[in-house]
């Protein structure tokens, strides 16, 4: 198993917002962001949906996968949550998710809020279940 299968599947935060991640090969991916059902919209690419947005894990970077957004500089990183010990068996797999912008590029800041607040995504399902 490559460590990017880690990543496939569909991830739900407390809010309801869903990450569906569709692993390519062992270091590509492609990630829909689907807000209230629907996939976000994105202001910074003149409101285009985020469907089948391009991911990248890269190995000698770390074990994070790295989400294009559309604009230069500017990601979501995802990060698989090992489950430690102690951890209850059920309790389900996480990602943990921040966002990332070239300092300089100050436009970018404003679009930030649209994914507050940031929470831990839990697995809802490890099969690709939405079809978008």
């Amino acid at each position: 198993m490559n460590w990017i299968e880690n990543y496939g599947g569909t991830w739900e935060d407390p809010t309801g917002c869903v990450l569906v991640i569709k692993v390519q090969d062992e270091y590509r991916a492609k990630v829909t962001l689907l807000v209230n059902g629907v996939p976000m919209a994105r202001p910074w690419c003149r409101n285009k949906p985020a469907v089948s947005l391009r991911a990248r894990y890269s190995p000698e970077n770390g074990p994070g996968l790295w989400v294009s957004l559309g604009r230069r500089g500017f990601s979501l990183e995802l990060n698989y949550e090992f489950l430690q010990a102690g951890d209850a068996p059920d309790e389900p797999a996480s990602l943990s998710v921040g966002v990332s912008r070239h300092f300089s590029d100050l436009e970018a800041e404003r679009f930030i809020s649209l994914f507050s607040p940031l929470a831990r995504y839990v697995r809802r399902s490890a099969e690709h279940v939405v079809s978008v």
